[in-house]
């Protein structure tokens, strides 16, 4: 049984792209707004679990700060740079409470042994999230991870820290680093070294050492 794991899903348009491809499915989103389109599209799919919460550190509740555009929500407030870099619509328009669910234990309850494919676009929260799932990684028990990442220096969300060195310190003793793509430049993929030293925001993937190559080395930012 295949399985895809992907933090932030908002309303499913890149979700939508690659979920059939799956077993087994689960996806969050803690924008109850954002949620509810996601629900009408793909909830009554078979192989797909929605859950509307957010992933984090620990089961309880958290603000989650919304923007105009929406794909900017974060459980932080932008920085005064992430808004000038983002443009239109990354003001925050109102914060709501939700829940938070610690991503590890809930997958464990649920019986989830390898995940194929990790998808994360949580906006800042996707090191934090990674981090419980720590025991995932040592275990090799993930094979492909698509995650936004920061770059070195870049702290775009208040009380975030999402930077390309904490996921390098975190996944280099099991994963090799394959590639980035970059939002800000229509997704181009490059190495490592190829990386603009002020790209503030990109997409990083990662595979399990000696893993084959799957659905995830497709996705672009």
């Amino acid at each position: 049984m295949t399985t895809l794991v992907y933090v932030g899903a908002n309303v499913g348009h890149s979700f939508g792209r690659i979920f059939g491809n799956f077993d087994k499915v689960y996806a969050f989103e803690p924008d109850p707004e954002m949620f509810s389109q996601l629900e009408n599209r793909y909830g009554s799919k078979e192989n797909v679990t929605l859950v509307n919460a957010a992933c984090s550190a620990e089961d309880g509740e958290a603000t989650l700060y919304i923007t105009g555009n929406r794909v900017a929500t974060s459980l932080g407030d932008g920085s005064d740079g992430f808004k000038s870099f983002h443009g239109f619509g990354a003001e925050v328009i109102k914060t709501i409470t939700v829940k938070t669910i610690n991503l590890c234990d809930y997958l464990k309850k649920e019986g989830v042994e390898v995940i194929h494919l990790y998808v994360s676009d949580a906006q800042g929260s996707d090191l934090k999230i990674l981090k419980t799932m720590k025991e995932y990684i040592d275990n090799g028990s993930i094979g492909e991870l698509f995650l936004e990442t920061h770059g070195n220096g870049s702290f775009l969300y208040q009380g975030l820290d999402n930077q390309f060195d904490g996921f390098k310190e975190l996944l280099s003793d099991n994963f090799d680093f394959i590639h980035a793509s970059l939002g800000c430049h229509n997704g181009r993929i490059v190495k490592e070294k190829d990386i603009p030293s002020d790209d503030p925001e990109f997409d990083s993937y990662w595979r399990l050492r000696g893993e084959d190559p799957g659905i995830g080395e497709t996705l672009i930012a």
